[in-house]
């Protein structure tokens, strides 16, 4: 177990000035900026936490990051959104966010233990919520925000991409070179519902507006599986004589479009001359795949960033309502979609 004189020691001052910053002793008050070194040395050093005052601008010292733990390590999405978050707590002068999956915090009391033992003062929740979870921090004072929770249901701040925009700009992108068969790859929303996604409603709308006939039978649930999408594009394909099938496909993540063309491929397609690609995150392996992956460049980093001014100044109290922020993306084209189809085969 460690010791008050563990923190002293690391950080090169008094035992009492250790142990006044923790009780929060206002008889010889220590200053914000040495509470801070002490609650981040405390951590390090693994001394619980309960009962620490914060700073006298009721600030949060230790954040954590809560995401599902097929998010967590190198996840070619979140790990740039956590490097944009890391960045600008550093900025902040604020210690490195702690990193808990929420497998492992759904248990009863384990929230809560987590938040004892850490003495966390706010929680990012990347791609997942849970309103328990929420209603926990809630009742323990402990603000929250989000990233990637299109939800207007969800009352936290919340930072991303405005997806369904996006999704519209990758079709309009496809109808552009041509296309008028133009198919889905994509995933559930919260609710466990793909049609609720805020990709598929901006898929559909792209090709109601452009008066084309919505066809289910291009609609692949992959489920945010990379094995799903595989499957279930080839299934679709397979199913299709070669005169109906969808001559472009607009994928909801580059890790769902990577599969879903090595699909077509496996099937003698051509891309894009046969079916054409576009993808969303404009993730680094985009831009090396066989052919390279058009995609919608989401701001990775800076979602992060944002994300972590929002829930700063949310543990401030700064917003009267809960904001949510959308930032704008942007088209790469590459070679899987730039191919002008030949309006004899639409």
């Amino acid at each position: 177990m460690a010791k008050l004189k563990d923190i002293a020691d690391l950080l090169g001052v008094s035992i009492s000035t250790v142990s006044r910053a923790i009780s929060g002793d206002t008889s010889r008050p220590v200053s914000e900026e040495t509470k801070r070194k002490i609650k981040a040395a405390a951590i390090q050093v693994g001394y619980p936490l309960q009962g620490m005052a914060f700073p006298a601008a009721g600030l949060p010292l230790q954040y954590v990051c809560i995401l599902p733990g097929n998010l967590m390590g190198n996840h070619p999405y979140f790990a740039e959104v956590l490097e944009g978050f890391h960045g600008r707590l550093a900025e902040m002068g604020l210690p490195p966010a702690i990193m808990r999956s929420y497998e492992e915090l759904r248990e009863p009391g384990r929230l809560r233990s987590m938040l004892d033992e850490t003495g966390a003062g706010a929680v990012l929740a990347l791609g997942w919520y849970d309103r328990g979870m929420h209603r926990t921090l809630v009742d323990s004072g402990i603000p929250m925000a989000g990233v990637s929770l299109n939800d207007d249901s969800i009352r936290i701040p919340t930072v991303d991409c405005d997806r369904m925009s996006a999704a519209r700009m990758a079709v309009r992108h496809l109808l552009d070179q041509g296309h008028r068969r133009i198919g889905y790859v994509g995933g559930p929303a919260f609710d466990k519902i793909m049609e609720n996604d805020e990709r598929y409603l901006g898929y559909k709308f792209a090709i109601l507006q452009a008066d084309l006939p919505f066809r289910p039978e291009w609609i692949v649930d992959a489920d945010w599986s990379v094995e799903k999408s595989y499957a279930e594009t080839s299934a679709m394909l397979s199913a299709l004589a070669p005169e109906d099938r969808p001559t472009a496909l607009f994928c909801a993540s580059d890790t769902l479009a990577i599969p879903a063309m090595r699909a077509a491929m496996d099937l003698g397609c051509r891309i894009p001359e046969d079916i054409a690609f576009a993808g969303m995150d404009n993730i680094e392996l985009a831009q090396y795949t066989s052919p390279p992956l058009t995609s919608v460049h989401v701001p990775r980093l800076e979602i992060g960033r944002a994300a972590c001014k929002f829930l700063y100044d949310f543990a401030r109290g700064e917003y009267r309502d809960v904001p949510k922020l959308l930032l704008p993306c942007s088209l790469v084209v590459r070679e899987s979609s730039d191919w002008q189809l030949d309006s004899s085969l639409t």
